[in-house]
């Protein structure tokens, strides 16, 4: 058997971080069986972020995925896989890039696909944990907004870059990819391990070799506390993003994502459900034009014909919860400067109550320097 290479690249929010835990924690049960997890996933991620960076500097932006190449070219199994989303993101030059030192291997793509109408507020909520500052129902506007004569919101953008998978598909739909396959993402009423079982047969790798125990799943945001998050983003907007990332991570795991079970989640409008309806058509009519494999179910990509359980205005998230999320957020950021326990900005004031907690956080970062 010849040596073969799996691209999982993406899409954005379609259970990756799942998948390469499942790779990273069973690395050595899975070269037991003759398939490698390539570097790793923090050098994949390292080297693909490299080769995105084309063509600045290309010949040293280009030394890390090599690395990955030759591993791949040197090792002692069958199969190697690499999963890093942000492959979804390659340009055709990069696509390039990626492939050239990959020639002689055997190349598959594999993109898992999600039902748009969870990907939405996934992504929504990524956009926000990125400095987004668009609220829900603005945030739906501007995805579905066709682009004019004007530049496309960064909020567009970004949403399309990561979710448009027939864009994605055309552009690695290249000599060098042997075949290109779809995973769809089963709905959360699934078993938890149905998504690496599908994952598995579409790499060819054992799925009961993996165990699932230690296996960590994205730790997601509330509706309030996204609201709270990009509320928060103008006021941090100056930030590099690895000082923003700095600040931000440790808050969204260790207060904002705690508070999630006790909020409410964003929902569609009506809207917006039909545009997400349509999405899963294409998706659904990429399939049946033989251009992709399948595995999985296509029902997990619904075009329901009825939509009036969705409103017909996206709900703001209830201010109730907003505030308890500005006032927890703000107990915890005047604790790390060791504030006052009284006093400061009047606590039904939820814009007052971010900007203090701002304040303090950026203080408290500061002198960690």
């Amino acid at each position: 058997m010849g040596r073969r290479v799996v691209l999982h690249i993406g899409a954005m929010k379609t259970g990756t971080s799942y998948v390469q835990s499942v790779l990273g924690s069973n690395k050595d049960e899975l070269v037991d069986t003759g398939v490698e997890f390539l570097g790793g996933f923090a050098r994949q991620t390292k080297a693909v972020r490299d080769v995105l960076r084309l063509p600045k500097d290309e010949r040293r932006n280009r030394r890390r995925w090599e690395k990955i190449a030759r591993a791949a070219h040197d090792m002692d199994g069958h199969t190697g896989i690499v999963s890093m989303e942000f492959l979804s993101f390659a340009a055709p030059r990069h696509v390039e890039a990626f492939l050239a030192p990959l020639e002689g291997l055997d190349v598959r793509v594999l993109l898992t696909v999600r039902d748009q109408m969870r990907v939405v507020p996934a992504q929504w909520q990524t956009y926000t944990r990125n400095l987004g500052t668009d609220d829900w129902a603005s945030y739906l506007r501007a995805i579905e907004a066709t682009p004019g004569r004007r530049a496309p919101s960064r909020a567009h953008r970004t949403f399309h870059r990561a979710q448009d998978v027939a864009t994605i598909v055309e552009r690695w739909s290249v000599p060098g990819v042997q075949g290109i396959d779809v995973v769809t993402v089963p709905p959360s009423s699934a078993p938890r391990d149905e998504l690496w079982r599908r994952f598995a047969q579409a790499t060819g790798v054992r799925p009961d070799i993996a165990d699932l125990g230690e296996v960590k799943d994205n730790e997601s945001l509330g509706y309030a506390a996204c609201d709270w998050l990009r509320r928060a983003n103008p006021h941090l907007d100056d930030l590099a993003p690895r000082s923003y990332r700095r600040l931000v991570r440790p808050l969204a795991r260790g207060v904002l994502a705690p508070l999630r079970d006790e909020q409410d989640r964003p929902r569609l409008d009506e809207r917006a459900a039909a545009w997400a309806r349509g999405r899963n058509q294409e998706l659904r009519d990429l399939v049946a034009s033989g251009r992709v494999g399948l595995v999985g179910d296509l029902d997990d990509l619904p075009v329901p014909e009825d939509l009036s359980a969705h409103p017909r205005e996206a709900p703001a998230p209830p201010a109730d919860q907003v505030l308890r999320c500005a006032q927890v957020v703000h107990d915890h950021a005047v604790a790390l400067t060791g504030g006052p326990a009284r006093g400061g900005p009047d606590r039904d004031d939820v814009d007052a109550l971010v900007r203090d907690a701002v304040a303090h956080l950026r203080r408290a970062s500061e002198e960690k320097r």
